[in-house]
C-alpha cells in the first residue's frame, strides 16, 4: 500500500506541475513494478491522455480499469466520459455517460463540456434541460462552449439567464473572456465595467485582449488603473509589449517588475527573450540566459525555445545549436527556431541537414518548418532540394500557403527556370500576390528573357486586380501612358479589363 501511495504521488505530482507526458511514463512504471492500478491513480492518468489526446492509450488505461473492477467508481467513469469527449469520441462518451450506475454533478457538466468540445451544442443544449440540478460551473461550460462554437449571441444570453446567485466571478470572466478572445474589446469593457469584484485573471485577460487587438495605449492605461498587481499581470503586460514590437517597453517593464518586487518566472523569461530576439539584443539576451543558469526558474520547453530562437536570430548560431543539443526534448517548435535561424543566416545546407535530422526524428515538419527550409533552398540556390521539400509537404499534410509558393517561384527565378516559375504561378490553388508576381517579372529582367517577360506581363493582364502592380511596372520602366492606363482602370469602381490593345505592341 505504502509503494502505491509513492507511485501515486509521483502521478500527481507530475499532473500539478503540467508533465502529462512524465505522469504517463510514471504510470507505466508503476504498471510493471506494482501490477493493477488503484482508484486514486486512475483519474490523474486519464487527464493526462485527454490533456494529450491520447486515445488508443486511454483505452488501454480503460480496459486495466474494467478488469480492476473500479469503473463503477463515479470519479473514474466522470474521467472516461472527458478522456473520450476529449478525443473526439462522442458517441462511447456518452455511452459510458448513459451506463453510469452513478452520477453526479461533475459528470453531467463533463458529459456538456465533451459535446461542446466536439461542436454538439444541441446535444449539450438538450442535456442541460435535463438537469434538475445545476451549479456555476455547469452555466459556465454552456457560456464558453458556445463561445468556442462561434455563436457568441446565445453565449450572451446563456449568460444573462444565468441566476444571480450562481453568476460568480468565474462566470463573468468567463463572459469578458469569450469576448476578448474574439476580439470584441467593447464588449468584454461592457461586462468588464458592471464586474462588482475582480479577480487578478479578469484583470490579465482585459489586458492580453487590448494587445491582442494592437492597442496598446488602453491595455496601459488599464494596467496603469490597478491599485495591486500580481506577477501574472505584470506578465501580461511585458508579452503584450513583445508581441507588438514595444521593445524598449519590454526592458523598461521588466525594470519595474522586479523594483515593484517581483521575481521574474518562465513567462516572464520567454516575452523578454522574444524581445531581445525581434530587436537583434544579444547582449540582453546573453544576460538574461546567464541569470537564468543562477536561478531557480526551471529551463521547460518553452524557454529552452526561445534561448535556441533568440541566439539564432541574433546571429550567434554556435550557441544557439549548443542549446539546441542539450534540449533533453525538442518539440517542433525547438526545431523550426534553430532552422529559421539557420535559413536566415544563409546556413543553407546545414538547414537541410537539419531538416533531414527532424524528418528522422519523432517529430513532423509543419507550414513553419517548410516555409523555413524553402527559404533557405532559395537564399542558397538548392533547386533540386527545394522542389524535393516543396513535394514532401503533401505527404506530410502540411497545407501549401501562397508564402510557400512564393518561395519557391522565387527559387525557380533565381535559377532561371522562368517557364517552370510561370506555370507554378497558373497552377497555385490560391490567388498569386503582387509579390509574388513582382518576383516572377524581377527574374525575367534579371536574366534578360524578354520572351518570358512579355509572358508573364500578359498573365498579370488576366487579373484586373493587379493593375496596381502594373503601373507600378510601367512607371518604373518609363512607359507613362501604359501607367496610367493601369492607374486608372484600377481606381475604376468595376475594375474591368481594358480591351483594345495589346501588351505587346504598347
Amino acid at each position: 500500500m505504502r509503494q502505491n501511495a509513492g507511485w501515486f504521488e509521483s502521478i500527481k505530482n507530475c499532473i500539478n506541475h503540467r508533465k502529462p507526458k512524465a505522469a504517463i511514463l510514471t504510470y507505466i512504471r508503476m504498471r510493471r513494478c506494482c501490477g493493477g492500478i488503484v482508484i486514486p491513480a486512475a483519474p490523474l492518468v486519464l487527464k493526462a491522455c485527454a490533456s494529450l489526446s491520447l486515445l488508443n492509450f486511454g483505452k488501454v488505461v480503460h480496459s486495466e480499469i474494467i478488469k480492476s473492477g473500479i469503473e463503477s467508481n463515479v470519479m473514474v467513469g466522470t474521467s472516461l466520459i472527458d478522456v473520450y469527449g476529449k478525443c473526439r469520441n462522442i458517441a462511447s462518451a456518452r455511452q459510458l455517460f448513459d451506463e453510469m450506475p452513478d452520477r453526479n454533478l461533475i459528470s453531467w457538466n463533463t458529459m456538456i463540456g465533451g459535446y461542446m468540445w466536439n461542436g454538439y451544442t444541441g446535444a449539450a443544449s438538450a442535456l442541460f434541460a435535463m438537469m434538475t440540478e445545476r451549479t456555476s460551473v455547469t452555466w459556465n461550460t454552456m457560456i464558453t462552449g458556445y463561445a468556442r462554437n462561434g455563436d457568441m449571441a446565445t453565449a450572451r444570453l446563456v449568460f444573462d439567464a444565468v441566476p444571480e446567485g450562481l453568476k460568480t466571478v468565474v462566470t463573468w470572466t468567463s463572459m469578458v473572456s469569450v469576448y476578448a478572445s474574439n476580439g470584441n474589446m467593447e464588449a468584454a469593457r461592457e461586462v468588464f465595467e458592471k464586474m462588482g469584484a475582480r479577480n487578478f485573471y479578469v484583470w490579465s485577460v482585459m489586458i492580453k485582449g487590448y494587445f491582442k487587438r494592437g492597442d496598446a495605449v488602453k491595455a496601459r492605461e488599464l494596467f496603469d488603473g490597478m491599485s495591486l498587481r500580481n506577477l501574472v499581470i505584470w506578465n501580461s503586460l511585458i508579452s503584450g509589449f513583445a508581441q507588438n514590437g514595444m521593445f524598449s517597453e519590454v526592458m523598461d517593464a521588466f525594470m519595474r517588475m522586479q523594483e515593484d518586487g517581483f521575481e521574474p518566472n518562465e513567462v516572464t523569461v520567454v516575452s523578454v527573450l522574444s524581445a531581445c530576439a525581434q530587436a537583434g539584443m544579444l547582449d540582453v539576451g546573453r544576460e538574461i540566459h546567464e541569470r537564468l543558469l543562477n536561478s531557480r526558474i526551471v529551463l521547460n520547453e518553452f524557454v529552452v525555445n526561445s534561448l535556441v530562437d533568440m541566439y539564432a536570430k541574433c546571429g550567434d548560431l554556435g550557441t544557439a545549436r549548443l542549446i539546441f543539443e542539450e534540449a533533453l526534448e525538442k518539440s517542433s517548435t525547438t526545431w523550426n527556431s534553430l532552422i529559421t535561424g539557420l535559413a536566415v543566416h544563409g546556413r543553407c545546407r546545414e538547414v537541410i541537414e537539419l531538416f533531414t535530422r527532424m524528418e528522422e526524428s519523432s517529430m513532423r515538419p509543419d507550414e513553419i518548418t517548410f516555409l523555413s527550409v524553402l527559404s533557405g533552398c532559395s537564399h542558397g540556390g538548392l533547386v533540386k532540394e527545394g522542389l524535393e521539400s516543396f513535394s514532401k509537404m503533401e505527404r506530410y499534410g502540411v497545407k501549401r500557403s501562397v508564402k510557400h509558393y512564393g518561395c519557391l517561384v522565387d527559387l525557380l527565378g533565381r535559377a532561371g527556370r522562368l517557364e517552370d516559375a510561370l506555370n507554378l504561378v497558373k497552377g497555385m490553388p490560391v490567388e498569386p500576390s503582387d509579390t509574388i508576381l513582382g518576383s516572377l517579372l524581377g527574374a525575367c529582367r534579371t536574366h534578360s528573357d524578354t520572351y518570358m517577360t512579355a509572358k508573364v506581363l500578359e498573365f498579370i493582364n488576366e487579373h484586373s486586380h493587379h493593375y496596381r502592380l502594373l503601373s507600378n511596372i510601367y512607371a518604373a520602366s518609363e512607359r507613362w501612358e501604359m501607367a496610367e492606363r493601369m492607374r486608372v482602370a484600377f481606381s475604376a469602381t468595376e475594375c474591368e479589363k481594358i480591351t483594345g490593345y495589346s501588351v505587346l505592341a504598347a
